[in-house]
Order: C-alpha cells, then sequence, then structure tokens
C-alpha cells in the first residue's frame, strides 16, 4: 500500500528529536511504541514496526469469551490458547468475505483503549465466531455467514453487503423467539460493560450455531432458503 510522501523534520534546534507526519489512514497508530529498522544500502529503507500486543490481547479475550459460551452449548474450541495463524490480518477493515476470517489491528486497538464502538465489536465477533465454526459443527462454506451472523446480534448493524443474505434468514427462522434482538447485546457493552454484552449475546449466539450446524447436514433447506431470499429481493426490485 502506497501512503504517498511525506518529509522528516526536527522537533527543535538541539532537541535529537525528529518528526514524520504520518498519513491519516495511519492515525489509529498514535502513541503506539514502533521498532524502528534501518535496511541501509544502495536504497536504504527504515521500516517502523508498531507494537500490536495490547491488539493481540484483545482479541484474544474476545475469542476466548466466545469458546466459552460456545462450550456451554455445543463443543469446545479445537484450541486452547487464541489460535492467531488460524486469521488473516490487517491495519484497515477489509470489506466482504476473505479466504480466512480477517482481524483487523485498527479494531483490536480500540478494544484495547476503549475507544469500542458497534463496527469494532461487530467485526471482531464475526471474525473469531467464524473460526469457531468447524468446532460447532458448521461445514467451512457456510462458517463466513455464521460468523455474519453473529456480528450482525453482537452489533445490530449489517457492517458489509454480504451479511445481508444470511441475516435475513435468521431473522426469519429465529422471528418467534426471543433470543433474536439484535443491538442489545451492543447496547449492553456500551451501557454497563463486556458481562453484560455476553450475557444478551449468549442465547443469540447458541441458537445460531444450532441453525448452522443443522444446516451443514446433508439435504439441508438453507440452499432453498438462500435461493428464495434472492428471489423475493428480485420480485421486490422488479415491482420498484
Amino acid at each position: 500500500m502506497d501512503l504517498g510522501v511525506r518529509q522528516i523534520r526536527t522537533a527543535g534546534k538541539g532537541s535529537g528529536s525528529i518528526e514524520l507526519t504520518l498519513p491519516g489512514e495511519l492515525r489509529h497508530l498514535v502513541g503506539l511504541r514502533c521498532r524502528i529498522t534501518l535496511h541501509d544500502g544502495e536504497q536504504p529503507d527504515i521500516v517502523l514496526r508498531p507494537d500490536v500486543s495490547e491488539a493481540t490481547a484483545s482479541f484474544a479475550r474476545l475469542w476466548h469469551a466466545l469458546a466459552a459460551i460456545f462450550a456451554h452449548h455445543r463443543a469446545k474450541p479445537d484450541h486452547e490458547t487464541f489460535p492467531a495463524g488460524a486469521f488473516l490480518f490487517g491495519l484497515l477493515p477489509a470489506p466482504g468475505q476473505m479466504s480466512a476470517p480477517y482481524l483487523c489491528w485498527q479494531d483490536g486497538l480500540a478494544l484495547a483503549h476503549a475507544r469500542t464502538d458497534e463496527a469494532v465489536v461487530g467485526r471482531s465477533v464475526a471474525a473469531c465466531a467464524a473460526q469457531l465454526g468447524s468446532a460447532l459443527g458448521i461445514s467451512g462454506h457456510l462458517t463466513p455467514s455464521f460468523g455474519a451472523v453473529c456480528g450482525f446480534l453482537a452489533s445490530g448493524r449489517l457492517l458489509f453487503a454480504d451479511w445481508q443474505t444470511p441475516c435475513d434468514i435468521v431473522a426469519c427462522e429465529l422471528a418467534g423467539r426471543a433470543v433474536w434482538r439484535p443491538g442489545d447485546a451492543w447496547n449492553a457493552w456500551r451501557d454497563t460493560g463486556e458481562a453484560g454484552f455476553w450475557l444478551l449475546l449468549e442465547p443469540g449466539l447458541a441458537a445460531c450455531a444450532d441453525l448452522f450446524a443443522a444446516w451443514s447436514q446433508p439435504g439441508s433447506t438453507y440452499p432453498a432458503l438462500t435461493a428464495a431470499r434472492r428471489r423475493g429481493c428480485s420480485i421486490a426490485m422488479n415491482r420498484g
């Protein structure tokens, strides 16, 4: 990613310090300790490596909370420690489904420093839930959709367009149950912290895990439900 050109400046005569104005895309790194590495030679490079250990710890805490909830209802996760190698990581949020669950360092830093909003929580829950899906008996091709629904329950928001179909289907399936209250969990996080958040989110997570595990069996109704939802959207658009 080319972030343009900036000029190195001195912070003041004799101070010994220098300044570099970073692009706006990196504003979330303000205050982070960075390791500075010089690759000398014909084309020297100066590399800034931020310390993201706090973000990793925040993701691990969230993953363990989800794993504990699912362990009560279906199965224990395949790992006892946070499986960082099972995720893709990037500095900025990535739209759409990826080849593996995706965690954003920006979100992890927000979680670590109490700068959390519903988008941060929704994206992070979706990625961790998708990674845990296989231990719950959910087929690999359904784990992104499972994660999307969990992220929607956590945040109350459809953060990506490809969350729409699975969330609509699950909403219809759970319409008659008291567990479908998207957004309530996030309001609890905002008002009372994580304890209330997980308490309100647990019934919805358990119901979603049951649904997607059933849809992972041969002859499941999920393909038909997906096709029906798409036909319904097409009819509505044509009528409009």
